[in-house]
């Protein structure tokens, strides 16, 4: 039994710090073969001689650096999982509901913008003036019946010829 202690001081007890697929931080004495960011935290440090005493190696600081390397690491990492989340996040179309909302609101714009503006702008026409509203007012009709239909189908924007006659101020 004392020739097998000693002997035993010399096996490898080092802690990797491994990332898996999942971008899930682990730590052991073995990190799999398809692990990612693969690090040596801490290496095994044989005992001293026979005598008892204790090989120089971690003290408590030693250790409570090891720790607080291990805590910073962790902290980038999650910063670093957050960004990127924000990035996949910001990057992402917008919402259904949302793409509906700005259309009928740029729909509803154009309407208002129309109806504002003095007849002189359309030559005088009335008619012309309730042509181009009622294109607009006909597409916000199709965007609220049906949104799938209205972007699955959409129309040209109208090349109204332009008609302001109004004089030169």
């Amino acid at each position: 039994m004392c020739f097998i202690l000693p002997g035993l001081s010399y096996l490898s007890a080092d802690i990797y710090r491994w990332t898996d697929k999942q971008g899930v931080v682990h730590f052991g004495n073995s990190a799999p073969s398809d692990a990612q960011d693969v690090k040596v935290v801490s290496k095994e440090i044989s005992s001293g001689p026979a005598g008892g005493t204790p090989a120089p190696g971690l003290d408590a600081k030693g250790t409570e650096s090891i720790l607080h390397e291990l805590e910073d690491d962790l902290q980038r990492e999650r910063e670093a999982r957050n960004k990127q989340a924000e990035e996949i996040k910001r990057n992402a179309p917008p919402p259904r509901a949302e793409v509906i909302a700005r259309e009928k609101e740029r729909l509803e714009t154009k309407i208002l913008e129309l109806d504002q503006k003095p007849i002189e702008f359309y030559g005088g026409s009335p008619k012309i003036k309730a042509s181009r509203m009622a294109y607009y007012e006909s597409r916000l009709k199709a965007l609220n019946a049906d949104p799938d239909n209205y972007f699955r189908n959409p129309e040209p924007e109208p090349n109204f010829p332009a008609l302001d006659k109004s004089p030169s101020k």
